[in-house]
C-alpha cells in the first residue's frame, strides 16, 4: 500500500519516524531548554519560538530506548490541538512511505504509532500526530 501524501522522515536516534509533511510546520535549531519542574521525564523542556512556548518531546524517551544524545534540531509539528518540538539526530526530508498503516501498538505512545511503514532510508514509524498530540496533554 503506498501513501498518498508525503511525509516528512526524520531519525531519532537510531528509529525513523515520519509525520505528515503538511503537519511539520519547520525544522528548527535547538536553542537551550527551559526545564519544567514536575514535568515528566519525556518532556525535556520548552523554548520560545516565534513568539509560541513549544514543548520538546523526546520519543526514545516515550518509546522505551532513551538516549543519552543532545539533540541539535526539532521536527515542529502543528496539529489543531497544538504544536510540539520533536527533537531529532536527521531529518531525511519528505517521502512516500509504503507497507503497513497499523497501530504498533495498543498502550502509551505506540498506540500514536503506524507501521511498519517503508521509506528508502529504511523502517519508519508514522505518528499520528492528531492522536498524538491529544496523548501528550493527557500522558503524566
Amino acid at each position: 500500500m503506498a501513501d498518498v501524501h508525503g511525509h516528512l522522515v526524520f531519525a531519532c536516534g537510531s528509529s525513523l519516524y515520519a509525520v505528515p509533511a503538511d503537519t511539520a510546520s519547520e525544522v528548527v535549531n535547538l536553542p537551550s531548554l527551559t526545564r519544567v519542574p514536575g514535568a515528566p521525564g519525556h518532556l525535556l523542556g520548552v523554548f520560545a519560538h516565534r513568539g509560541e512556548v513549544l514543548p520538546v518531546v523526546d520519543l526514545t524517551r516515550l518509546t522505551g530506548h532513551p538516549l543519552d544524545e543532545v539533540f541539535k534540531r526539532a521536527v515542529v509539528v502543528r496539529t489543531p490541538r497544538g504544536a510540539v518540538a520533536l527533537p531529532a539526530s536527521r531529518v531525511l526530508g519528505v517521502a512516500t512511505l509504503e507497507g503497513s498503516f497499523e497501530r504498533l501498538g495498543d498502550t502509551g505512545v505506540h498506540q500514536h504509532l503506524r507501521g511498519p511503514a517503508r521509506a528508502a532510508a529504511g523502517e519508519v514509524a508514522i505518528i499520528d500526530t492528531q492522536t498524538f498530540i491529544e496523548f501528550l496533554s493527557t500522558a503524566g
